[in-house]
């Protein structure tokens, strides 16, 4: 934390973290920091012209948000992919010791109102064209 203090970009976000007993830390198999957020990303993981492998990070207090956000960045990237939609999971593995994999891009039922999707969409539909 002290070596960030020093930066002039960096230090007035320290306040976020710096009396927490705990942040997080984002690093790939070999250790290599890819990311302290929300203060940095690494040099690592930087993009460049010739970037052709994006790692997609959010990072959050909520879980579920955390989810909703990640499938949402994941999937609209994904449109710009070499290979149109194609998404690599990672192994997500805490502190703890459990491991996740992420995105979790399975399919799910949800129940809506009509008057919901016609009102968030912008549409005029009948219950009979919906599925």
């Amino acid at each position: 934390m002290e070596f960030y203090k020093s930066d002039l970009k960096l230090k007035k976000f320290l306040h976020i973290i710096e009396n927490s007993l705990v942040f997080p830390i984002i690093y790939d198999s070999k250790r290599t920091v890819l990311s302290l957020p929300p203060i940095i990303n690494g040099a690592h993981s930087a993009i460049t012209l010739k970037t052709k492998n994006v790692l997609i990070e959010c990072t959050a207090t909520d879980l579920t948000k955390a989810k909703i956000v990640l499938n949402t960045m994941v999937t609209i990237f994904s449109a710009y992919c070499g290979k149109k939609y194609e998404v690599e999971p990672v192994e997500v593995i805490y502190s703890s010791g459990e491991s996740f994999v992420y995105p979790d891009l399975s399919l799910y039922n949800m129940e809506v109102s009509l008057s919901y999707v016609n009102n968030s969409i912008g549409v005029a539909l009948k219950a009979e064209e919906v599925l």
